[in-house]
């Protein structure tokens, strides 16, 4: 009893001892609790055995403990070793905060860049001056096409012309576009007569010769606006620049007042409106020495066209390949106008000395002459007028530049009787003056040509495959209809 008296006694003592520590910050609180717990093994070595209430009490002492570990607010005193764990969440929570506020601020930027830079590789696309397939056509933001609309005829009122890839820069992207040197390239110019609701057709084969083009020649494409330029058409134009060749420039000019200089049939307006805005080259391309006419409603180029502009054309105004007008069109101007009708072109691959065509004043005379009488007769405007200004001074080139069927069908191809009958009187007269093709010479065309043109009606029924596969080809790659 006496023993349990003095146990009683001490774990008093302890207890006023713990509530000490609870009621004030001690920083040998560690030190003193280890000496306790000697004391008390000391003791409990000597009694030999613990009572209930001890064990009670060091139970209640255990859990206390705890509380302060985990920050019970009840209970709770902070000791050293508790100062120590708070300041470690503290820190640990302080570094979370600042790692989640970097994370924020990284993503942010990141996603910043991404959205600034995604409009760049839009207009770059894959492989953006390949010769590869692509259906993408929009590679521009949505533009006000009013407003660009009427920046196009402002344009047009003040200088009569659009640089496709300049305007578009200058006056919608605020930039400058600036040609890839061209030094030492061969240039080539290219004419072409177009009405916007012929745009697509136009850009299907204007392409071909892009596609074609070799890496040393540069293309100059200048096209004569018989109607209405659109902005939907500029942005299909540059959108075939920068698909296949960028070493190209085109150049649309407002031909409309040009061709309200010459009188045409009612009747010939919707199918020859085109045709002649094709001869306003003569009066509104300036600079340029030489020049290929080129029909892109019926013509699909097949090479790199330097050997057709390297052509020589001194003291001539021009060259195409041969044919008889009058099995084809039976017209009652051929005599009095034409100097030689074996001398006769067809008009859908023309090169032409433009520089002494508009010294000889080829403009004005083709306006005279169409305006007179010829307006009323001629069946193929740019083509006839061509001829008849031209008749002097012509010469021939190959059959293979302007490769046009001789045959209706493609199994005919090596029975010469059944080839077209002005294909047969060309020859003859060929034959007879030494100036024309011969047999050999269209077999050839026909196996290798640079240039096809789909001619007539008759023949595309009969040859539609291979016109088809290139229309469809092209038109994949622009992504047009």
């Amino acid at each position: 009893m006496k023993l349990n008296k003095i146990k009683r006694e001490k774990l008093d003592k302890q207890k006023e001892k713990d509530m000490e520590y609870q009621n004030e910050e001690v920083e040998g609180e560690d030190e003193e609790e280890e000496e306790d717990d000697k004391q008390k093994q000391r003791e409990d070595q000597e009694t030999g055995q613990y009572n209930i209430e001890e064990d009670h009490y060091e139970r209640e002492r255990e859990d206390n403990q705890r509380r302060k570990m985990i920050g019970d607010e009840d209970d709770y005193t902070p000791g050293r070793d508790n100062i120590k764990i708070y300041k470690k969440k503290y820190h640990k929570g302080k570094c979370k905060v600042f790692f989640m506020i970097f994370l924020a601020i990284f993503t942010f930027i990141v996603l910043v860049l991404f959205l600034g830079s995604s409009k760049k590789r839009r207009r770059k696309m894959k492989s953006i001056f390949s010769k590869t397939n692509s259906n993408s056509t929009d590679i521009y933001d949505d533009e006000d096409d009013d407003k660009i609309g009427e920046a196009l005829k402002n344009i047009y009122n003040n200088i009569g012309e659009i640089n496709i890839m300049k305007f578009s820069e200058e006056q919608i992207n605020k930039k400058s576009y600036f040609i890839p040197d061209s030094t030492n390239l061969t240039h080539i110019h290219i004419n072409l007569g177009f009405s916007e609701n012929n745009i697509n057709t136009v850009l299907k084969h204007l392409s071909s010769a892009l596609y074609h083009s070799s890496k040393s020649t540069f293309l100059h494409i200048h096209m004569m606006d018989a109607d209405t330029f659109h902005y939907s058409s500029m942005k299909k134009l540059k959108n075939m620049i920068l698909k296949i060749n960028n070493n190209t420039e085109v150049i649309v000019y407002n031909a409309s007042q040009a061709i309200s200089d010459f009188k045409i049939r009612e009747d010939s307006i919707p199918k020859f409106l085109k045709d002649y805005a094709k001869l306003a080259a003569f009066k509104l391309i300036k600079n340029v020495q030489k020049i290929i006419f080129l029909d892109t409603e019926n013509c699909m180029v097949q090479k790199d066209l330097t050997d057709l502009y390297n052509l020589d054309l001194t003291d001539i105004y021009g060259r195409g390949v041969p044919e008889v007008p009058s099995l084809k069109n039976q017209v009652d101007w051929l005599d009095k106008y034409l100097f030689d009708k074996s001398h006769y072109m067809n008009g859908g691959v023309v090169l032409i000395n433009l520089g002494l065509c508009q010294e000889d004043g080829f403009y004005d005379k083709a306006k005279q002459l169409n305006n007179d009488e010829f307006y009323t007769k001629t069946e193929e405007p740019a083509q006839d007028i061509l001829n008849v200004l031209m008749r002097k001074k012509i010469e021939f080139f190959n059959p293979k530049f302007n490769k046009i069927n001789y045959y209706e069908n493609p199994e005919d191809k090596s029975d010469e009787t059944k080839w077209y009958s002005w294909v047969i009187e060309t020859l003859k007269i060929g034959e007879k003056y030494n100036h024309f093709y011969t047999k050999e010479d269209l077999i050839k065309a026909d196996n290798d040509p640079y240039i096809i043109h789909y001619a007539w009606e008759k023949q595309l029924n009969k040859t539609v495959k291979k016109y088809e596969e290139d229309k469809s080809f092209y038109a994949n790659l622009l992504g047009i209809s």
